[in-house]
């Protein structure tokens, strides 16, 4: 049996053999997180931001022959982990006040310098000895200090039969133990007692056990790098806390690299301070980058999948690998050169001549849709359209590369499961294949909106932040309704604009917002932006009055479902914030009354095309 190479393995559970393997460098701003700095790392789940991190691991370094050991790499870095199971339980939600910050960040540094021991140990052959057994002295004196209690695990093991490093970590994942049984254990009790367990901090703790992390004789002389993952899984006081810790600017011995899911809540500290880009950190955005950036995505993803083929046995190439319906292409091509025959006539009978840049606009802009036309009239149930190949594969992904893989995978395993007979490799995936997946794994994305939410978290996020928290917002299902609502008006209106042979741009897939968003659909929006239906772009076209604003991208893994045109450039719509409160509310409305207005001879459009920006307005 072959195995698929297109698996998607979650990042914390495979080895540095397999980081190293399949890691592909080309972010625009990976340097950024090299340095010695603090690093926000922002974007949505599946755009490789767990494995960018693990990428930094010494073990994968090494690997990939960045330094050819410990003490020659330019940083030491360790991933953690942040789980929702850790840090998210509701026994953090009946804490309020310096309990559940001084608690909660005690728990926090612990779970860090666990996963600096087992790093460390996992190392112990490089460092000596008595250099191991520092770090723990150095470790255990600042522990009793904070008011833990070291004990050893075992009676028949003394001190020195364990690892200076795991008896390090013995330490942590007992305290870790302890910490959560006290917490999960208060509703039981008649009275609450008084905590009585260690209260490590950043400067009082992690930062002396980090300076002794560079004294270590096998390691280079360098600030230790605490990859923090998903930290919006972390409840709002402990995002306060680590933003504190961000504001210290110890970046000589820990710098912090962070990671989020475009959810995390607030930029305050525990003084209510706002930590700012630069002076504190740095930031970076890989949804915003990829939007933004198609060309790079694209390159990065072909290496990506390149990379995957080769390590299978698979000498295709990508575009191999993924053909196209010939067909189609074929009769592409034929209006193509209809529209360019068109202009041509066009000129020879005009004294407003069209320049051959824009009739290669107008053919790239309406091939598509007057294709899409063609198939939706009488021939429809001989035709659909299809979204085979590797570049269409490429934009449906949307900048998400697990929604490239995610659909590969499926399609192998279909290959597999059909054959007749057993063969070594596949060499390419037929389109009916990848057409049949694209459509089922399209229109699987809404189910989850479709669903009516069955449990309503009790507590209530502190909304005074300015977001609110997907998993405790009280209106919770009612957010899960509306932004199916959005999502279904703007996917009709798209294909409403596409299926128009006299609108302007029939290409449509974004909208730009004109006005001032209501705090309701704030909260629809960025729940669409957070869970992957939405991307926000902060580079949209300038309107004439309005300034800069923000621009809405349907994800192009609906356009299957909604029957859109979801290659290359696309036109986007100005709105306003009651067409949107509309589709919240009611999408055939919307959609109606939508259409009806950019019929009229009032009605404004705005292309942007990567760069070329051209500027519609009826009179």
């Amino acid at each position: 049996m072959s195995t698929n190479p297109f698996g998607v393995q979650n990042p914390e559970h495979v080895d540095a053999a397999y980081i190293a393997q399949n890691f592909v460098e080309m972010q625009t701003d990976f340097p950024r997180l090299t340095e010695h700095g603090n690093t926000f790392v922002h974007g949505a789940r599946g755009t490789g931001k767990s494995m960018l991190l693990r990428s930094l691991e010494p073990r994968v370094m090494i690997l990939q022959e960045k330094a050819a050991k410990l003490k020659d790499l330019p940083f030491v870095a360790i991933h953690v982990p942040l789980r929702t199971a850790d840090f998210g339980a509701p026994e953090f939600n009946r804490y309020k006040g310096y309990a559940v910050n001084a608690i909660g960040e005690h728990l926090l540094a612990m779970h860090i310098v666990l996963r600096m021991a087992q790093l460390l140990d996992n190392f112990s052959s490089d460092i000596s000895a008595s250099s191991s057994r520092a770090f723990r002295d150095r470790f255990e004196t600042l522990f009793k200090i904070a008011g833990g209690s070291v004990v050893q695990n075992s009676a028949s093991a003394s001190a020195d039969e364990v690892s200076a490093f795991r008896r390090v970590a013995d330490v942590c994942e007992r305290d870790i133990f302890e910490v959560r049984q006290y917490l999960v254990r208060q509703p039981f009790k008649n009275a609450n007692p008084d905590y009585q367990g260690a209260l490590t901090g950043f400067l009082d703790f992690l930062v002396p056990l980090a300076r002794e992390v560079k004294e270590l004789d096998g390691l280079p002389r360098v600030p230790l790098f605490v990859m923090l993952d998903d930290a919006d899984n972390l409840p709002i006081p402990l995002q306060r806390v680590l933003n504190s810790w961000v504001s210290t600017r110890s970046t000589s011995d820990i710098c912090l690299k962070v990671t989020t899911q475009l959810a995390y809540a607030t930029m305050r500290t525990l003084d209510n301070r706002i930590i700012e880009s630069p002076h504190d950190y740095t930031e970076v955005n890989l949804t915003a980058v990829y939007t933004a950036s198609l060309d790079t995505y694209s390159r990065r993803l072909e290496k990506i999948i390149t990379k995957r083929l080769l390590n299978a046995g698979i000498e295709a190439t990508v575009d191999e690998f993924f053909p196209l319906d010939t067909s189609q292409e074929a009769r592409l091509k034929a209006i193509a050169a209809e529209i360019r025959e068109e202009h041509g006539e066009k000129n020879l009978s005009s004294e407003d001549q069209v320049g051959p840049a824009r009739v290669r606009d107008e053919a790239r802009r309406y091939t598509v849709p007057r294709f899409m036309r063609e198939i939706s009239g009488s021939s429809r149930s001989a035709h659909t359209f299809s979204y085979a190949g590797f570049r269409s594969l490429v934009d449906l992904s949307s900048g998400v590369v697990r929604w490239f893989l995610e659909p590969a995978s499926r399609m192998y395993d279909r290959v597999i499961s059909e054959r007749v007979e057993p063969l070594d490799k596949v060499s390419e995936i037929p389109v009916s294949i990848q057409d049949g997946i694209i459509r089922d794994w399209s229109g699987e994305f809404l189910e989850p909106l479709t669903r009516q939410t069955t449990e309503i978290a009790d507590a209530q996020t502190d909304l005074s932040e300015g977001i609110a928290s997907l998993h405790a917002d009280g209106h919770e299902t009612v957010l899960y309704e509306q932004l199916r609502n959005l999502i279904e008006g703007l996917g009709r209106l798209f294909r409403g604009k596409l299926l128009d042979p006299k609108a302007r741009e029939q290409r449509v897939f974004s909208v730009v917002l004109r006005d001032q968003a209501t705090p309701e659909l704030e909260r629809v929006l960025n729940l669409g932006v957070r869970l992957g239906y939405l991307q926000r772009s902060d580079n949209a076209a300038k309107e004439a009055l309005g300034g800069r604003r923000p621009r809405y991208i349907l994800a192009r893994r609906l356009g299957p479902h909604y029957k859109l045109d979801i290659s290359g450039h696309a036109a986007h719509l100005s709105i306003m914030s009651k067409d949107l409160e509309l589709a919240m509310r009611n999408p055939a409305d919307f959609v109606k009354v939508r259409l009806k207005q950019d019929a009229s001879s009032d009605s404004q459009f705005s292309l942007d095309l990567e760069g070329d920006r051209f500027e519609y307005s009826g009179n």
